[in-house]
């Protein structure tokens, strides 16, 4: 049975509440048997990953040590690997031209968020919180990049938790049907 992914992913400045939410629905995930995805930032990402353990979750790492995260969940991607994310998430950000290197690598780490090292396993799903349910940010990043890719994004900031997980499990059924 193939174990679904999920990308766990927001804002930094996601709501203390939705925050709560991330971390109970992590938890249910995990217990169901689905892998979190996600980019080790402050707010959104560290909610889900706080719900979810360790051996159910990869953390993709723009760079050695960023926000502090070490530890065998980690993936610190390769030179090779990060151009092809930027090769990926370029095309779909409105001012690229304007960020930072840091800010590149960031934005381009989603790609490996959403489909794996190879950039060949796309999530079964995203869910996330961006406010008012809005593409923009670096949650805005990821969402074009779902979008690009066919990927369902369920977002809190325009569903409710119960919508979201009910949206979960009828993925679940999909892929394994009773």
């Amino acid at each position: 049975m193939a174990t679904l992914r999920y990308a766990g992913i927001g804002a930094r400045a996601t709501p203390a509440g939705v925050l709560s939410d991330m971390g109970v629905m992590a938890g249910w995930l995990a217990r169901t048997g689905w892998h979190l995805s996600s980019g080790g930032a402050d707010g959104a990402d560290a909610a889900f990953a706080a719900g979810a353990p360790a051996e159910q979750r990869t953390v993709w790492l723009p760079w050695r040590g960023y926000n502090g995260h070490r530890g065998p969940d980690c993936r610190v991607l390769s030179a090779a690997a990060m151009a092809a994310c930027m090769e990926i998430a370029q095309p779909l950000h409105p001012a690229w031209e304007r960020c930072s290197p840091a800010v590149r690598k960031l934005h381009a780490r989603n790609a490996a968020v959403l489909l794996g090292e190879a950039l060949d396993r796309p999530v079964d799903a995203v869910v996330c919180w961006s406010e008012r349910g809005a593409v923009t940010g670096g949650t805005g990043m990821a969402i074009r990049i779902a979008q690009a890719r066919g990927v369902p994004v369920l977002n809190l900031g325009s569903m409710t938790p119960r919508a979201v997980c009910e949206r979960l499990a009828a993925i679940r059924r999909a892929v394994h049907p009773s």
